[in-house]
């Protein structure tokens, strides 16, 4: 249910005043399109109803009329839309009462991002309940994602404490629709791939989502917030996909997670003679940045700072491996001239995403843009070693960042 922190009893000006200190936003609009997207639960209810009575007549959802399937698909993803939104909003209105009404910017993105799509799923799953021919496949690229993730640094702990919420509600209904389907493939041999497809999709979301909600049990620091939204995106991502394969499960032989397969374990470290320190830095401006003296002491300082160094490869060898198979590729501005490398040492690569795939268990989208980031300058003061993907849309600089564990940086 929402709220209006400013007719709940509260003084308007103080609820206004304590908002600003927080930097909270007015969440008026998304209240009204939460109300206007109710209705996603009565589609969704009734996409159960009609599941339940397709197992009763023993129907194969391989060979059901398209509306049928397209309608089941429509109805889950309105439903997992809206319940991420009123989740989000929810969270941050019980974590602190005194601003209800306003939440962060990065959660009235994200809510604003989910809500703006519940309209559009929900006239689909009406118009496939009304026609047994539509065929939303032929409307819509399936299976859908997500919209995209809101960046915050660090997330809010509401924030993620609403994308817990709305994990466990959306992983409910998810594990039910598959061990109903699972439970009335009549053709299970000839299905049997597809049918373990699932099932380890179910089982990655289900280790995301205990791995984050193990690390909120306790109010986590601030460090730990990115490795636990990384989960939870990854987590409602798997469950929002398998939604929409056991509504379709023709989708499943072509489906594809992103996941670029085993990686060859690093066997070369920092130590050993063999080590490039250059190796997270981009190819094409290596000869550039060994020239810099600056650069070489920067770089090394990064590796002996590095208290995992197999895992900061691990990760680069991931991306290696996906620009290999062309899932990604260096990225260029509207002129079409390669960006480059990265302002920060190590300097790596930017690059923009060709077809979906998952990176250190994240899932990027067709055309986003990003790059590497690792930097070890909080390290000297007890902060964290930094290892992560940045997203974002990058444009040239003459800003150049060393690093520097002391504090002090040139430009």
């Amino acid at each position: 249910m929402g709220i209006d922190g400013e007719s709940s009893g509260k003084p308007a000006l103080l609820v206004r005043v304590a908002a600003k200190l927080k930097g909270e936003v007015r969440a008026d609009t998304l209240e009204s399109f939460r109300r206007a997207g109710g209705f996603a639960y009565g589609e969704m209810q009734n996409a159960e109803t009609l599941r339940q009575k397709l197992a009763a007549d023993g129907a194969n959802l391989w060979h059901v009329e398209p509306g049928i399937s397209s309608q089941l698909l429509c109805s889950w993803n309105a439903f997992v839309l809206q319940s991420i939104g009123e989740h989000l909003l929810d969270a941050d209105y019980a974590a602190d009462p005194r601003t209800a009404g306003y939440v962060p910017p990065v959660t009235h993105t994200q809510v604003s991002a989910c809500f703006d799509q519940v309209e559009a799923w929900t006239s689909r799953a009406r118009q496939a309940a009304g026609n047994d021919t539509f065929a939303v496949g032929e409307v819509v690229r399936l299976p859908a994602d997500l919209p995209e993730w809101a960046e915050a640094d660090p997330c809010p702990l509401p924030h993620l404490r609403g994308m817990l919420a709305a994990t466990r509600a959306i992983r409910e209904h998810a594990e039910v629709a598959l061990g109903t389907f699972q439970n009335t493939v009549q053709d299970a041999d000839e299905h049997g791939a597809d049918l373990r497809r699932l099932r380890q999709l179910a089982a990655d979301a289900a280790t995301a989502a205990d791995y984050a909600e193990g690390l909120l049990e306790a109010d986590p620091e601030p460090g730990l917030h990115e490795a636990i939204e990384q989960r939870l995106q990854h987590a409602l991502e798997s469950y929002h996909h398998l939604g929409q394969l056991t509504a379709m499960p023709a989708l499943i032989a072509d489906y594809e997670s992103g996941e670029i397969g085993a990686v060859a374990p690093q066997h070369v470290t920092p130590k050993s003679p063999s080590f490039d320190p250059w190796c997270l830095t981009s190819p094409r401006e290596r000869a550039k940045w060994r020239k810099d003296p600056r650069a070489r002491q920067s770089v090394k300082e990064l590796w002996e700072f590095d208290p995992a160094p197999a895992a900061t490869l691990r990760i680069q060898a991931e991306i290696d491996a996906a620009k290999q198979k062309g899932a990604i590729d260096y990225a260029k501005n509207s002129n079409g001239k390669l960006l480059g490398s990265y302002y920060c040492c190590p300097w790596g690569a930017v690059y923009v995403v060709r077809r979906p795939v998952t990176i250190s268990g994240r899932r990027l989208r067709q055309g986003q843009q990003f790059t590497y980031e690792v930097d070890a300058d909080e390290v000297p003061k007890g902060g964290a070693f930094v290892r992560r993907l940045l997203i974002g849309k990058f444009s040239p600089t003459d800003d150049i960042e060393y690093c520097d564990p002391d504090g002090e940086h040139e430009n």
